[in-house]
């Protein structure tokens, strides 16, 4: 019979005869107790918030692109005075206009506006008011225009990379669930083994209370025959007593684990668990050197550094462009009309007579740039810490391999010996009682015999599962358990 269908048998007498009765015990495998835990910690919950949050900070730039309307409607009335007869003493204008500016990805931002007009004079002389041509007046224009950036926001950065560094933050923002997700794991797979261990330690108690039993019933046997002492007696029942009290320490163990397992899972406190121990994971080399690779490539906290610092390259660039000079050339194409009446001042602007054309470059720059220059500067700074926070998390990585590495290699040579230990002293144990039995040795070192095999069971199962948590905690450091995470169910999954 192998190790592990032994390990298998133990953990059945266990559950069967050393933990509380109950209706129905619930059997979980390790990636069963993972499902649970991702599926219902709150944790995840907030790591939905922060994606929705990405994901609406990438929708807030496409409000970039938006047209704009403006609209503006006025009388006035002025009255001035004149030096002439032929100047107009009050003149009253009604005015409409309204234009629309549309940015474009590349840049260029185009732009439409109309102007309506009518002008009404009154003069002091009526001759003079004779020789106006038009009064009232009615002029209307409409112009078509477009700016071109030549240097500062040319192909648009705030809008093209500001999208990029948005994509990567919701990249970012999926990764990081997967992270939180990942660590709920390494918690659960620690609580599992806790568990696991817990019940392991009851069954050798349950053993040592059997064997504690038979020999304090062998011991009154043989008293009432008057074969032994008084005092051989009273310490066969003194052993029972102790085993007794190690099972009851075992059980309480047992029930504050499960208690904080089945919380960890979000289950009733009082859940009913019994642990399915997983085959032990294959690992083929313990490099500490390529498993940093692996772990670099697979893990999803380094993928999430990559997001971030990709999406921090981006506002970078777009500091650097918001230090240029503001150079834009300008293209203008209107028509213009005047009438004497308001429809046809209308009609008049959509012919090509009278028109406007204009072409014109437009300037600007501050004289420091300081703002701009700290922008700068907090850009690069901000890269080189996230960098930075990427170096620290693979050397945080490593240490965890290198101490994983030396446990694995220590508890191998520590399980093969204690194997052997244990195989000795269940043989001596057997002898012992065999020489005792012949009256060959005395109740005292037959209970040391018995501590010392109870001893020995502990340190091997103890040793035992600790191998299995730790080849386990190495497979989670290299990222090879990333696999077992759910594929995400929310409201957004944007691909790394």
């Amino acid at each position: 019979m192998n190790r592990r269908n032994t390990v298998w048998i133990m953990l059945l007498a266990c559950c069967s005869l050393g933990l509380p009765r109950a209706q129905a015990m619930e059997s979980l495998s390790l990636r069963e107790v993972i499902n649970e835990v991702i599926q219902h910690r709150p944790e995840l919950e907030i790591s939905n918030i922060e994606m929705a949050l990405a994901e609406n900070a990438t929708r807030s730039l496409e409000g970039l692109l938006d047209p704009r309307f403006q609209a503006q409607a006025g009388l006035s009335e002025e009255q001035t005075p004149v030096a002439s007869s032929f100047q107009p003493t009050r003149q009253r204008t009604a005015q409409l206009s309204a234009s629309i500016q549309k940015p474009l990805s590349s840049g260029d931002t185009l732009g439409l506006d109309a102007r309506y007009t009518r002008l009404q004079q009154s003069f002091n002389s009526p001759f003079a008011a004779q020789l106006a041509a038009i009064n009232p007046a009615y002029r209307s224009q409409i112009n078509l225009n477009i700016r071109h950036p030549l240097a500062k926001g040319n192909e648009f950065p705030s809008y093209v990379l500001g999208k990029q560094a948005a994509r990567e933050q919701e990249t970012a923002a999926y990764l990081q669930w997967k992270v939180t997700a990942y660590q709920l794991m390494l918690g659960a797979i620690n609580r599992f083994f806790t568990l696991a261990k817990d019940e392991l330690n009851i069954h050798y108690a349950l053993l040592a209370v059997k064997r504690a039993e038979r020999l304090l019933q062998y011991q009154k046997r043989r008293a009432s025959l008057g074969l032994v002492e008084e005092t051989a007696r009273l310490q066969a029942e003194a052993l029972l007593s102790a085993r007794k009290t190690q099972l009851q320490q075992a059980r309480l163990q047992y029930e504050i684990d499960r208690t904080e397992l089945n919380r960890f899972m979000i289950r009733p406190t009082q859940a009913t668990v019994r642990i399915q121990l997983p085959p032990l994971p294959v690992i083929q080399s313990l490099d500490t050197g390529k498993a940093l690779q692996m772990a670099t490539r697979q893990r999803p906290d380094f993928a999430v550094f990559d997001a971030r610092i990709r999406a921090q390259e981006a506002r970078l660039l777009m500091a650097r462009d918001q230090d240029r000079m503001q150079l834009d050339l300008v293209a203008e194409l209107g028509t213009r009309s005047l009438a004497a009446s308001a429809g046809k001042a209308a009609a008049s602007t959509l012919s090509i007579n009278d028109k406007y054309a204009a072409l014109s470059v437009e300037w600007s720059d501050a004289l420091h740039r300081h703002q701009e220059k700290s922008a700068i500067r907090e850009a690069e700074l901000t890269r080189q810490k996230l960098q930075a926070q990427k170096r620290q998390l693979a050397e945080s990585v490593h240490d965890d391999l290198a101490r994983l590495q030396s446990t694995i290699s220590s508890l191998r040579e520590v399980l093969r010996l204690a194997h052997r230990q244990l195989d000795t002293e269940r043989r001596k144990f057997a002898a012992e009682m065999q020489l005792y039995r012949e009256g060959r040795s005395d109740t005292h070192n037959l209970i040391q015999t018995e501590h010392d095999l109870y001893l020995a069971e502990q340190q091997w199962q103890t040793q035992q599962l600790s191998l299995e948590l730790a080849c386990w905690q190495w497979q989670w450091a290299t990222g090879a358990l990333v696999s077992w995470l759910p594929e995400f169910s929310g409201h957004m999954a944007p691909q790394p």
